[in-house]
């Protein structure tokens, strides 16, 4: 039937899941990144993602059987440790009723901020259907999970995908200089577009010039035009390329005269012909950002990843 969601239940049936110990793990819809992102080794939250953690925080409020242990809120996905107390009241399925509560809750919230524009439209859902758990049932396990949920932010990407200097072509000169970053968000026309500056930050060991190298992933429509103008005027460019280096054959002429002429460097943590992954373009932009003298904006995503990685950013300047 259209519309109908068909999938397997993950539910152990030799458990009893009206008490005990739960590690409990839920996915976004989708897999979408659309409760924050992550800046440096910390997971900052958007409008959506606070709103998701003020609920679960809550639930012991609501449901004093539950007792709310270690949890993370992650870009795309949370875990928790729920630990259900014995009563009379507690139903079979207790942990799937709380679970149920909780995605509840935060899904009518979603829809609320969606209509206000606040949050990027998935659907209907903003959860997956089901969600996993694990019944813990050992110190050892407990102690496990507490380490594996403190150190989910840190082991988002960094682990995985090493430097963003894993891979360069060009003049690595550049990096020794201040730069200008330019960011805009997907989706924008670059129609007259009019950069904005947003930070100038100052104690750099070079001074500051016009002549700065222009520092961005180039990935947006407003970036792309932005980069179609620096080749245009002869700027000297650091292109972060989160899929990998491009291949010789991909490089317009203007951008193989700059290469000739020592004005353009290409980095990527990721070797040529990489698939684009949502963590590593995450991970691009941030060093895009903490290695600017001046960040310089197109149009923003309210709430989306870029917008929640500069108010960080920004606010421990």
């Amino acid at each position: 039937m259209k519309g109908q969601r068909f999938y397997k239940h993950l539910r152990n049936k030799k458990i009893d899941y009206s008490m005990g110990r739960f590690f409990v793990t839920m996915q976004v819809e989708h897999n979408r990144s659309i409760l924050g992102t992550i800046v440096g080794e910390k997971c900052i939250l958007n409008e959506l993602g606070i709103a998701v953690k003020n609920v679960l925080t809550s639930l012991p409020q609501k449901y004093p059987e539950l007792e709310l242990g270690e949890f993370i809120v992650m870009p795309n996905h949370l875990h928790a440790i729920f630990t259900i107390k014995e009563r009379t009241t507690n139903k079979k399925n207790h942990l799937g009723f709380l679970v149920g509560r909780f995605k509840g809750a935060t899904t009518f919230l979603y829809g609320k901020l969606k209509q206000a524009g606040k949050a990027p439209d998935i659907g209907e859902h903003l959860w997956q259907i089901d969600y996993w758990e694990d019944l813990i049932s050992s110190t050892d396990e407990l102690l496990h999970y507490e380490r594996y949920i403190r150190n989910n932010p840190k082991n988002w990407s960094r682990d995985h995908w090493g430097a963003i200097t894993a891979h360069m072509l060009g003049n690595e000169s550049l990096l020794d200089l201040p730069k200008r970053a330019f960011v805009a968000s997907q989706g924008f026309s670059a129609t007259e577009l009019k950069p904005q500056l947003l930070s100038s930050r100052h104690g750099t060991s070079v001074p500051t010039s016009r002549d700065m190298p222009l520092i961005s992933t180039f990935t947006s429509p407003q970036e792309r035009e932005i980069l179609r103008r620096a080749l245009a005027k002869k700027r000297s460019i650091i292109h972060v390329c989160p899929q990998g280096i491009p291949t010789e054959q991909e490089f317009t002429p203007e951008q193989q005269q700059a290469l000739v002429e020592k004005r353009i460097l290409f980095l990527s943590p990721q070797p040529q012909g990489s698939k684009l992954n949502k963590q590593v373009a995450t991970w691009c932009n941030e060093y895009v950002l903490r290695h600017a003298s001046e960040i310089w904006v197109g149009n923003i995503s309210p709430n989306g990843m870029l917008d929640t990685m500069l108010s960080s950013l920004l606010k421990n300047e």
